[in-house]
């Protein structure tokens, strides 16, 4: 079984930082959970993704520039609306936490923290068996709070609309 559907954003992350630092290369090389020193926290992940995005923009290859983030000053701010308004009616009011919106013509990754308890994250691959959600739970987190039952059943639906919208705009097969 591969990294990727270990269903564990800190794996994902590896699996596509791997990508982002040897485009067109399969990684063939798996990382075990025993191997891993530390879990990373969302915060973490950030801040690995914004230095690679600085990296990936400053990069020069045989002469031609690394995939750049392709997002548009308007996707964060229309993908935070779009699953805001999947919340809007819920009761109590949700507080969600985003990170950035990464854009490739190969893969769209984008999550967040919804009321400090439940991380989500969505990856949107040309391949489906690569593309989907992922859970994180911090340790507030109770497993039979219907609360949380509904959150995540709405990450769920949302994580459609998501994936249709950009497989059909940004992503090339």
């Amino acid at each position: 079984m591969s990294d990727i559907n270990t269903k564990n954003s800190p794996n994902q992350m590896r699996h596509f930082l791997g990508k982002l630092y040897n485009p067109g290369k399969q990684n063939t090389e798996h990382i075990k959970a025993e191997e891993i020193k530390k879990e990373l926290t969302l915060k973490d992940m950030l801040k690995i993704t914004r230095r690679l995005n600085e990296e990936v923009a400053t990069q020069d290859v045989d002469g031609e520039k690394e995939q750049e983030n392709k997002e548009t000053v308007y996707d964060q701010r229309n993908e935070e609306e779009k699953i805001k308004n999947y919340f809007s009616d819920m009761r109590p009011k949700v507080n969600i936490r985003f990170f950035d919106l990464l854009v490739f013509s190969d893969l769209v990754y984008w999550g967040g923290t919804v009321d400090g308890v439940i991380q989500f994250t969505y990856s949107v691959t040309p391949d489906e068996d690569t593309s989907g959600i992922t859970f994180d739970y911090t340790e507030d987190f109770t497993p039979d709070n219907p609360h949380n039952e509904d959150i995540k059943e709405r990450l769920e639906a949302y994580f459609d609309v998501f994936s249709d919208y950009w497989q059909s705009n940004v992503i090339q097969h």
